[in-house]
């Protein structure tokens, strides 16, 4: 239906402009030109794009293993040299374009997911959990909600307190506004707490941060019910300060309404114009090379998606180094198998050991979510409600082709997602704020740890639990998230939890998948932060503002009082994951259990490095696009300056 209403559009401008005598030829090119301008996207010669392991040279400067948000975050900055060759490889495909990557709206397609399953978790009755991860070059910016917004400074402070220099707050700011191309919010949107303050954001970037044309009328009284029980409205939680309610941007493009993926801002603009840039997609690396006596990474190995044997595997050279970027949930496999990870892990499976790092595949770290598991009714809900979508095609097919037409409509909104939101510190969550720390102090953390973890890892874990009890002080300092979008459900977030997890490899076998521990609830704290959470929630419906509406819990229900049967459902409806991935290849000092340097060079080891969402070494209060994107963006610039000294 979406591609046919897009076919429809374009044949209602061509009828337009030959209505209003405009020359038929002139006709011609706006059929032709429309698609581009409803996908913001050049017509280009994909000649760099290779699908087969014949097409690649034997040796480029870096390789790049991943063409997801940071790969090719890393990869345009580099090629800015037209000197310097890359080669990306990544597992996905390039996407076609389709309305459902770009209309954000639309339900992304499925083809460009990836997901696994986790080892049941003791703290959720046992149920194994999703994984969910990206199959596409762009990795999750081409299929996730969008979401763009930053932590607070505490969170990257933090980093730094844990023995990064230059990874705090004021060392990220510049890139975060270096990827970022800002547009204030619309007219339409002058009702919400939105300021048009450019001063903490970028406006030449690469990834279109704006705001959707359209809001369902019933999110007024989102700030209003916050408002109502002490929560103050947060016109600019990017500053520095997320936390309050506020309206959040989203990787949009804002002239024409549509995602704005890694995809879109790093690769599509520049693949015409730099033969450097070379994109081998449908491939996995499954080993980096390297040479044992010098300890230094010289190229990789790799598969195509579909390979069946593992023997004798293509390869290519990497002249400068090896930028491993596949991920949180894949780097510290492909280490792993590498020879890099926990000694006994690695003799366990037969794999030489190069490199004993006991901290790689361990600190993962995900924000436990309450998603869809927490519903609600209404007796007089002002339409039009997002509930639509799921129950009336014709208003769905009408929305749509408004938004052809003018840029408008709710599929101005990411799919199942939404802009509104309240990140609260652990002050505002509960007057119990100082008991919970507390507890967190007495927690015995050599229990809480994944089993194997190396006695360094315990050494950082608490110096991990020390800098982020320091946020649980901080009125500055989220550790919730309740996510509303207008509908029957919200979401609600431990966004800072204390719990850590694993991704450990189960084979020897490249093509096998590893074993996914998120360790939920482990440390007793993040069930204590939960069950402040669902009061907080339901203080927040009991607002005077919803009662315009009639809004009253279903799910679990107002039958479940007391702390001990909230906990309870607690752990039935919770997910481990909101799809924010963090943590497993460390940056943190060795003796921390640390695996890169905070120049991202993995310990040991020359000319391989570490760039993705697995270097965090805590998980920031926030949706984490955003942040890796600034992470990318300061790693090209310190490989650069690498090369540079040779």
């Amino acid at each position: 239906m979406a591609a046919k209403l897009a076919i429809e559009h374009l044949n209602l401008q061509l009828l337009r402009a030959m209505a209003s005598l405009i020359p038929l030829w002139t006709a011609f090119v706006i059929l032709l030109v429309q698609p581009i301008l409803i996908f913001s996207q050049p017509l280009v010669d994909r000649a760099t794009v290779f699908d087969s392991a014949s097409q690649v040279k034997q040796q480029y400067d870096y390789v790049v293993v991943g063409g997801g948000t940071a790969g090719l975050t890393v990869a345009n900055r580099l090629t800015e040299d037209p000197s310097v060759s890359v080669l990306v490889i990544e597992y996905g495909p390039l996407d076609k374009l389709e309305p459902e990557v770009l209309v954000p709206g639309l339900p992304p397609p499925k083809a460009y997911s990836r997901n696994y399953v986790s080892v049941p978790q003791p703290g959720l009755l046992n149920k194994p959990q999703p994984v969910y991860s990206a199959a596409v070059v762009g990795g999750g910016t081409v299929i996730n909600g969008m979401f763009f917004n930053r932590g607070s400074a505490a969170d990257y402070d933090g980093w730094e307190t844990l023995g990064n220099p230059g990874w705090g707050w004021s060392g990220l700011l510049p890139y975060f506004k270096k990827s970022e191309n800002f547009t204030p919010p619309p007219p339409e949107l002058a009702e919400y707490p939105i300021s048009g303050d450019l001063g903490p954001h970028g406006t030449k970037g690469p990834v279109g941060s704006s705001f959707p044309q359209y809001q369902y009328p019933i999110l007024k009284l989102f700030y209003k019910a916050w408002n109502s029980i002490g929560v103050p409205s947060n016109p600019q939680p990017n500053g520095g300060r997320a936390v309050d309610a506020f309206y959040s941007t989203l990787s949009l493009t804002a002239w024409n309404q549509s995602r704005c993926s890694a995809a879109t801002a790093y690769y599509r603009p520049i693949e015409s114009k730099r033969p450097n840039f070379h994109l081998l997609t449908l491939h996995s690396v499954t080993k980096v090379m390297i040479d044992k006596r010098k300890k230094r990474a010289t190229g990789v190995q790799f598969l195509p998606q579909n390979a069946t044997q593992t023997a004798h595997p293509p390869s290519v050279q990497a002249k400068h180094e090896v930028i491993v970027a596949a991920g949180a949930p894949r780097s510290p496999q492909i280490l792993q198998l590498s020879g890099i990870g926990p000694r006994k892990l690695l003799s366990r499976f037969g794999i030489d050991v190069i490199e004993d790092l006991p901290g790689v595949g361990y600190n993962f770290q995900d924000q436990p979510a309450m998603f869809a598991g927490v519903t609600y009714d209404y007796s007089k809900y002002p339409a039009p409600s997002p509930g639509l979508y799921f129950s009336n095609e014709t208003w769905v097919d009408l929305q749509l082709k408004i938004y052809y037409e003018n840029r408008t409509s709710p599929d101005t909104q990411a799919y199942l997602s939404g802009t509104t939101v309240a990140f609260l510190s652990l002050r505002r969550l509960t007057g119990d704020y100082q008991k919970i720390i507390a507890s967190a102090k007495k927690a015995d953390l050599a229990k809480a740890l994944p089993a194997g973890a190396d006695k360094t890892l315990l050494e950082g874990y608490k110096a991990q639990q020390a800098a982020i009890l320091t946020d649980y002080k901080s009125p500055n300092a989220a550790v919730h998230e309740l996510a509303f979008g207008g509908g029957e459900t919200v979401s609600l977030v431990v966004l800072k939890p204390l719990s850590r997890g694993s991704i450990l490899i189960n084979s020897s076998k490249p093509l096998a998948d590893p074993v996914f521990d998120y360790g939920t609830f482990q440390h007793p704290v993040d069930i204590q932060v939960a069950v402040a959470m669902y009061k907080k929630f339901r203080q927040f419906v009991a607002a005077e503002p919803w009662k315009a509406v009639g809004m009253t819990e279903t799910t679990p229900g107002p039958s479940v009082e007391g702390d001990a049967a909230i906990e309870a459902a607690i752990r039935n409806i919770t997910q481990s994951t909101w799809s924010h991935p963090v943590g497993t290849c460390a940056m943190l000092p060795r003796r921390y259990g640390g695996v890169v340097d905070p120049q991202l060079r993995v310990y040991g080891l020359d000319a391989l490095s570490v760039v993705d969402a697995s270097v965090m070494p805590t998980i920031p209060a926030t949706h984490t696009s955003s942040t890796v994107y600034a992470v990318a963006e300061k790693a090209a610039d310190i490989i650069k300056a690498r090369r540079r000294k040779g």
